[in-house]
């Protein structure tokens, strides 16, 4: 059975991180979206996001991580990119070759994993708590629209997860920019609450 637990409940963290630790699925507010999120090295609990979103399991899951420490210490980063980035206050994921190995759920079976110092106070609590990285794929049935609206949450997932935090509804958001830097030269996937030039701005300073 879901359990709903408001963002203001004062056990809120102690319930997610208890919950995540123990192989649960929450889904949780980000700084952009409602996340559907599990320890990132926790398989099983990786495979029932897969399940719960209805997705083939290819297009891998979104990790979160609190700071450039906990960066530095899963993945590969650009010694000269890694200050500038984790001093970054928007949204934005990098698709870099990690150091950890993450299930193939998180990867989707490439070489590369996508990785985002979170700007959320709430979700970087939930780091601090479990210390190590979460998924933090959006909240949604695969080929739906991404929502920011709690009783759009409700309505999607009557079942399947463990903890939902009820933050209200979030700012809107275009979501996360993403860009992939396993390759020669960064490529530019989605801008979301980023334009080009500010996604420049913080790769090349």
């Amino acid at each position: 059975m879901t359990e709903i637990i408001k963002e203001t409940d004062p056990l809120v963290f102690d319930k997610l991180s208890e919950c995540l630790t123990g192989g649960g699925v929450i889904v949780y507010p980000t700084e952009t979206l409602y996340g559907i999120g599990c320890l990132a090295f926790d398989q099983e609990a990786c495979r029932r996001i897969v399940k719960i979103k209805q997705r083939s399991g290819g297009e891998g899951l979104i990790v979160l991580v609190s700071d450039e420490e906990m960066l530095d210490r899963h993945f590969h980063v650009p010694g000269d990119l890694l200050g500038r980035y984790s001093r970054s206050q928007k949204p934005l994921t990098l698709i870099l070759h990690p150091k950890s190995v993450f299930p193939q759920e998180v990867s989707g079976g490439r070489d590369s994993v996508a990785v985002r110092i979170s700007t959320s106070p709430f979700a970087k609590e939930i780091l601090r708590r479990v210390g190590e990285p979460i998924t933090s794929t959006s909240a949604n049935i695969s080929g739906r629209g991404n929502s920011n609206r709690f009783a759009d949450i409700r309505r999607d997932f009557p079942s399947g997860i463990d903890v939902i935090v009820d933050s209200g509804n979030l700012p809107p958001s275009m979501g996360s920019a993403i860009v992939n830097l396993t390759t020669t030269s960064p490529e530019i996937i989605r801008e979301g609450d980023l334009s080009a030039t500010e996604i420049e701005k913080i790769l090349h300073g």
